[in-house]
């Protein structure tokens, strides 16, 4: 009787167990709409959904679901919409069982990826990510035709397209080819979208030839803005590899601003904007390989201004390229630092198409109106490239310091192109003057890194942060990368533990106040989250 009891209470107790995992298993063809909202889906095999008899297709996953791949399988959404909305500390994330030779450029390891293909370039499709993660993507040596874009995610001919608080590492596009038609995308290929926004998202250790974390072609409403990329690699635009293709930009053209772009191997960011584009305040260094800023290879109107190029390594075996901006056409270049790079930091490969206007900015080696020459005295300047440079570096420490010459040597006489604020969120125009590089001086009070008088650790970390105060202290905060608090206590004593398990791997900064007062910030740093 006792054993029939205890077996019972056993059987219960295992169900109650399985149900609250909530683990399903999917594969071959949905159609209509299609929803996961498990805690872990399995792909057991390859998913495609397609319209159902009233043309509708969708698939929508839940926050806080692991979709899993069991083995080198894909999920594919035809002529229909994706929906993947997380939220703060509760993910979606996509990723493979099998991550072993993940490397090798034939191995069936990692993954097939999202593949989110309309047939129409008007159709009304959409795309949704938010909060999610996407890693081990990976598309082989020899991959099919019509299979060799986007390792991580593909996306084709979608109306809206949005992109916000993702993270994209270990995505890999292994069918390298020389020509952005036979193949591109690491971590996202992005081919004739209506309107595009990416936002927030981190970018780390994707490889591909072309486009190693982001590939997009047939642009025309498209803005990328306080986004991370470090440590990716490939050939051409590691970073960002944009193609404007067929379709015509509208009189506003594209904007690409505040993203800190550093660590990367390869030509960092290659733009072939055609009519107007904006590119300013970002913070391009210590990236090694070709030119940080490929321009367009045709005359255009864009504008590249405000931001900090610095420390970074062109080996020039492609063209000569130069270290800084590389560009073909009638561009404005103004409000830059150029600064600690190696070889030449602007250079035109075609002296038949129109001069660009070049001005206000420091160091360039062409001369211009009301450039400033000098060091610019960063905060905390950082060598080192690609895998050699410390990827945890905080953007911050390319601000400038009171003494800089580059404080107030900008020009505002182009002053409607200016956000209201720079990188740091500070305001971008003060008293009618304007700094060079990306971060205004000063910068608000307590993001620069100061000498650590306390202990952190582990660092890097995973579940628990502790903290050792060793002077009087009153409260801390933490802080993620886009600047959101993530926690505020009190310090009673000189010691504190912090449960960080449901908090995104990546940077934190963490401030600490003493007991003089709430304002009294006395110490600041950063902490990696693994």
């Amino acid at each position: 009787m006792k054993k029939s009891l205890f077996f019972a209470i056993w059987m219960t107790l295992l169900t109650a167990t399985l149900a609250a995992q909530n683990v399903i298993e999917v594969s071959g063809e949905y159609q209509g709409n299609v929803l996961w909202d498990a805690d872990t889906v399995k792909l057991v095999g390859n998913v495609v959904i397609e319209p159902d008899a009233e043309g509708t297709a969708r698939l929508t996953i839940e926050r806080g679901t692991w979709v899993i791949a069991e083995g080198y399988y894909r999920i594919t959404v035809h002529n229909g919409s994706f929906y993947a909305l997380g939220a703060d500390k509760v993910l979606v994330t996509f990723t493979a069982r099998d991550t072993t030779d993940f490397h090798n450029p034939t191995a069936e390891t990692g993954w097939r990826g999202i593949h989110l293909i309309s047939d129409q370039s008007n159709s009304q499709d959409s795309v949704m990510m938010e909060f999610c993660e996407v890693k081990y993507g990976k598309i082989i040596t020899g991959a099919p035709e019509g299979e060799r874009y986007g390792a991580g995610v593909e996306v084709r001919n979608k109306k809206y397209c949005y992109f916000a608080h993702c993270r994209f590492s270990q995505n890999r596009n292994d069918h390298n080819t020389s020509s952005p038609s036979g193949s591109g995308g690491g971590g996202m290929y992005v081919l004739n979208p209506g309107t595009i926004l990416v936002e927030h998202c981190v970018f780390h250790d994707n490889y591909a030839w072309w486009g190693a974390s982001v590939t997009m072609g047939g642009l025309r409403h498209f803005t990328v803005r306080n986004c991370e990329f470090y440590n990716n690699s490939g050939h051409y635009g590691t970073a960002l590899d944009m193609h404007i293709g067929e379709l015509p930009l509208t009189a506003s053209g594209p904007q690409v601003y505040n993203n800190y772009i550093h660590g990367n191997h390869g030509s960092t960011a290659y733009l072939g904007w055609e009519g107007v584009g904006r590119f300013h305040d970002n913070i391009i260094v210590n990236n090694d390989g070709y030119s940080p800023v490929l321009g367009t290879t045709a005359p255009n109107y864009s504008h590249y201004y405000n931001n900090t190029i610095a420390n970074n390594h062109s080996e020039g075996h492609i063209h000569g390229y130069g270290s800084g901006i590389w560009t073909n056409g009638q561009q404005k270049i103004y409000n830059n630092i150029f600064w600690g790079n190696t070889g030449v930091w602007f250079e035109r490969m075609d002296p038949t198409h129109p001069d660009p206007t070049v001005f206000n900015n420091c160091n360039g080696t062409i001369s211009g109106s009301g450039d400033v020459f000098g060091d610019p005295q960063f905060v905390r300047p950082t060598e080192g490239l690609g895998p050699e440079y410390d990827h945890s570096t905080l953007a911050t420490h390319w601000a400038l310091l009171e003494t800089s010459p580059c404080v107030n040597a900008g020009t505002t006489d182009m002053n409607q192109y200016y956000p209201d604020t720079d990188f740091t969120g500070s305001p971008r125009v003060v008293d009618e003057r304007i700094d060079l590089g990306a971060i205004e001086f000063p910068i608000p009070n307590g993001v620069e890194e100061t000498a650590a008088q306390s202990c952190f650790y582990p660092n890097p970390g995973k579940d628990v942060l502790n903290i050792e105060v060793r002077d009087a202290a009153d409260r801390v905060e933490v802080y993620d990368l886009t600047g959101r608090k993530v926690f505020e206590n009190k310090i009673f004593g000189n010691q504190i533990a912090i449960n960080t398990e449901v908090w995104p791997s990546g940077m934190y900064f963490w401030k600490i106040y003493s007991t003089s007062g709430s304002t009294a910030l006395t110490e600041t740093g950063k902490w990696i989250k693994e």
